[in-house]
């Protein structure tokens, strides 16, 4: 303890002394015009200026220590003011100090300054390193995930009353994954570290990069309300800030060039909550990876609608031999697509399959091929659940761990067969060719002479070919060795011929769809005539007509039937009967796609804001592939098919009341779920509606091809 001179009141301080003596903080007593130390800890003693003939004041110890303490010094304060401050300080050799400083009356009655000095210089650091696992990414030093949350929600109440406007800007690296699979995950990393560095390092960046995970990243940008006039404005502007970052990244001696895909949404009018702000940001940063990759997508609202369709929808899609035969169909969940952990046990997935098949489809030799979920090795779904019918399709990881081989073989066990997908044919090893069953290449893998040495190599391994959209590509296909073609190449246009000559066998049939699909007066005796002049042809009709998918039962005559069911129930079983006969020599899937078409819009007729003819609609549907199966022009056939007007010019013109509804089927069996999302929205039909009726469409085809 020190003492500029022993002043009355020695109880005190030493009262005083014996409490702050032993504290690891300095304190001191400073006032006048001189800065004289009136008390000093013992702590405080060992700054004090040693030499006995400067004094001891506090411009030669404390102040001298810290250069900036007398800015803060409340010594100026008149008796019986009162004062408080508290604040950091460096010392000369940059030690971090908390200080509080206050006036206090000394014990001679006048005024003084009385300071707190506490180290914290390991608590900083300490601070700083917990703060850096909490907010700063490690591999590239920038803020993450979290911390962006916790920025964004200093501004959320400045967002959520408009004043405030800015961007959230997600963007990935394209060709990432194949850095990492090429040269490894070291080299990816380093290719991550230098584009935070490049992007930091830019102005208009710098201050606004945040990591979220893998080669996932965001930009955050706000702005005062009225910045901008108008959205376009906005958009122009940022626009022009984010297209600079459309280059491509790399490192010397490496061949793969990265670039950037930008996903951009806007707050507030996209939302001011930060989780839908980054969702609506992905769904444009996918139409960025759609459109061709290295671009920047804005957010529109019709994105998130397609979005929700995605996630809702299923689709069923064939898979069919090279002689055009079906082998069996995918169940495309695309709520599903992008699911990274295959092992989640994900029971949604598994029901909405199930619910797809039914009890008829069960029991059936048709095979599915399935997404895998937990529930498949299940002990009560492996018991109760025929093996046979489902193949089971998993995405193959970058590197196959012990987890991946054990599910592997229990599968394959339990009596599935499996279907990789995501090979790529310059890394497709026996380890994990032993597996598979079937397999498909990754959509990005375009090396056809690679993928064929791969199918040569593996006879055992049934392999298919995805997106066959057209003839040649399934010609191309079909010679590099592929097993199995996806996709709707078998209800593309084929060369028109200018006369088709209709088989003898064929006549009856062709006989009946005509007579079926005038929009005159059905004259049932000539029907008759036709379907009692071929017995077979009366033996089918029949059995179609008492078909579970009719419903009817019993029926013995076309007379009965007309009693039974009314004319235009009639013509609608004829027609489709006679369908089959006619394109009997083409892909059951030419039919079957039909059928779907035909059962879904009739479904769907009654629903629309301006009410469809569901008997047009279901004729419009059966009509819509008839030309490719005959090899004619839509012209030729409908020459010698007489239709209802309406029908006519919705399948010659895009003006025709049921054009738009042709379109939709197209959108909806390739999932253009955006376009989709357009009709629904614009008919105002309810999205759970049209899923439920796709779906009771495939289930009543189901029921029916059997009898056709």
């Amino acid at each position: 303890m020190v003492f500029k001179k022993k002043p009355q009141g020695t109880d005190l301080e030493n009262f005083l002394s014996s409490i702050l003596d032993p504290q690891d903080f300095e304190v001191f007593i400073v006032r006048g015009k001189e800065c004289e130390i009136l008390f000093a800890n013992a702590k405080a003693e060992t700054r004090i200026y040693p030499a006995p003939d400067a004094g001891r004041g506090c411009r030669m110890s404390f102040a001298k220590s810290f250069p900036d303490l007398c800015g803060y010094c409340p010594c100026r304060a008149q008796k019986g003011e009162t004062t408080f401050e508290s604040f950091e300080i460096e010392d000369k050799e940059n030690r971090t100090y908390a200080v509080t400083c206050n006036i206090v009356d000394w014990v001679d009655g006048k005024p003084a300054s009385l300071f707190f000095l506490r180290d914290v210089s390991q608590e900083k650091l300490a601070q700083q390193r917990l703060y850096n696992l909490a907010y700063i990414d490690q591999l590239t030093g920038i803020p993450n995930r979290q911390k962006l949350k916790d920025d964004f929600k200093v501004l959320e109440g400045e967002i959520a009353n408009s004043q405030l406007t800015g961007i959230i800007a997600m963007f990935d690296l394209d060709n990432f994954k194949v850095v990492n699979d090429t040269y490894g995950h070291n080299t990816g990393d380093i290719v991550l570290r230098r584009l935070a560095e490049y992007l930091q390092g830019e102005k208009m960046f710098s201050g606004h990069l945040y990591r979220l995970s893998g080669d996932e990243f965001v930009l955050f940008y706000s702005e005062p309300f009225q910045k901008f006039g108008s959205d376009e404005e906005m958009k122009d502007h940022y626009n022009s800030v984010l297209s600079t970052a459309l280059r491509a990244y790399t490192l010397p001696n490496i061949e793969v060039k990265c670039t950037l895909s930008i996903g951009v949404s806007f707050f507030p009018r996209h939302g001011s909550d930060l989780s839908d702000l980054l969702r609506k940001a992905d769904i444009a940063l996918y139409k960025a990876k759609g459109g061709g990759r290295n671009q920047l997508v804005f957010f529109e609202d019709q994105y998130d609608t397609a979005q929700k369709f995605k996630d809702l929808y299923i689709i069923i899609q064939p898979i069919l031999l090279g002689s055009g035969k079906t082998f069996g169909y995918e169940l495309v969940d695309r709520g599903n697509i992008g699911e990274e952990d295959e092992n989640t046990v994900n029971l949604h997935e598994f029901n909405r399959t199930l619910d797809v098949l039914g009890i008829g489809d069960m029991e059936n030799s048709t095979q599915y091929f399935v997404s895998f979920t937990k529930q498949l090795l299940n002990p009560a779904v492996v018991k109760n659940l025929p093996r046979g019918k489902f193949i089971v399709q998993m995405r193959l990881p970058a590197k196959l761990t012990q987890q991946d081989l054990q599910t592997y073989h229990e599968l394959r066990g339990n009596g599935y067969k499996l279907a990789f997908i995501g090979l790529d044919s310059a890394r497709a090893t026996p380890e994990i060719l032993t597996f598979a069953d079937y397999c498909k290449f990754d959509p990005e893998d375009t090396n056809l002479a690679r993928q064929k040495a791969v199918i040569t190599a593996n006879p055992k391994v049934k392999f298919i070919a995805t997106k066959v959209d057209s003839t040649d590509a399934f010609l191309t296909a079909k010679d590099a060795g592929f097993y199995l073609y996806q996709g709707y190449f078998f209800n593309q246009p084929v060369r028109v011929k200018k006369t088709k000559a209709i088989d003898p066998l064929k006549t009856n049939y062709f006989r009946l769809l005509k007579l079926s699909s005038s929009d005159d007066y059905m004259d049932f005796r000539e029907i008759s005539a036709v379907i009692s002049s071929d017995v077979a042809l009366s033996y089918k009709l029949l059995r179609v007509l008492n078909s579970a998918a009719v419903g009817l039962r019993e029926v013995s005559s076309v007379e009965m039937a007309v009693a039974y069911m009314g004319e235009e129930n009639l013509k609608k079983w004829i027609a489709l009967f006679a369908l089959r006969g006619v394109v009997e020599d083409k892909p059951l899937e030419l039919i079957r796609v039909s059928l779907v078409r035909a059962q879904f819009g009739e479904l769907l007729a009654p629903h629309f804001q301006v009410k469809h003819n569901p008997k047009q609609v279901f004729m419009v549907g059966m009509l819509s592939l008839l030309h490719i199966a005959l090899e004619e022009s839509m012209e030729q056939l409908l020459e010698k098919i007489p239709v209802a007007q309406n029908i006519r010019e919705s399948l010659l013109t895009e003006n025709g009341i049921y054009s738009d509804l042709l379109r939709f089927y197209e959108y909806y069996e390739y999932a253009n779920w955006e376009k989709v999302a357009h009709f629904v929205e614009g008919n105002q039909l309810d999205p759970q509606f049209v899923s439920n009726s796709y779906i009771a469409a495939v289930k009543w085809c189901n029921d029916l091809v059997g009898y056709i």
